[in-house]
């Protein structure tokens, strides 16, 4: 089995929504995807299962292996949602995901990628620290079970 990295376009989301819900542990509800995939600036990724060759057919239940919800303005790049299919963590399957969306915004010119994060999202963290993005602030107590969010930020130069 391989998997695929691709952009598409945000109402597929919406179509593979219980997918999300099951990679997701704690994240957004369905009333804030829906918000978060309106107007023309949004940017959608997936990595989806390839089935081996001697299996061709899509399982609708688990083709959906990770996705990643942005949102661009201007020179900000908002990253809202990572989530990776729990069986397939630790992959590299979010840094590829991260990987294609800044390689494909990197083609309209220099910007700064922006994210929140849960403090105690160690591993989420290191991901981002290796990806050169770094902490440029803190809220504090500001997810509902009273964990901090770090602000991370990478400026990124047109290659």
């Amino acid at each position: 089995m391989d998997r695929n990295i691709c952009s598409v376009n945000p109402s597929i989301i919406l179509a593979v929504s219980r997918q999300i819900d099951e990679i997701q542990e704690s994240g957004w509800n369905e009333a804030q995807i829906l918000e978060s995939l309106k107007g023309s600036r949004v940017r959608a990724k997936v990595a989806a299962r390839i089935p081996a060759a001697e299996s061709r057919e899509a399982r609708a239940d688990g083709d959906l292996l990770g996705f990643v919800l942005a949102r661009r303005i201007a020179d900000v790049l908002e990253i809202d949602l990572v989530g990776v299919r729990h069986g397939s963590r630790r992959q590299g399957i979010a840094r590829a995901l991260l990987e294609a969306l800044i390689e494909d915004e990197n083609l309209d010119g220099p910007f700064e990628a922006r994210l929140e994060l849960a403090a105690a999202n160690e591993p989420a963290l290191c991901l981002y620290v290796r990806l050169a993005f770094v902490v440029v602030g803190r809220r504090t107590r500001y997810y509902p079970d009273g964990d901090d969010a770090l602000l991370l930020s990478r400026q990124v130069s047109s290659s």
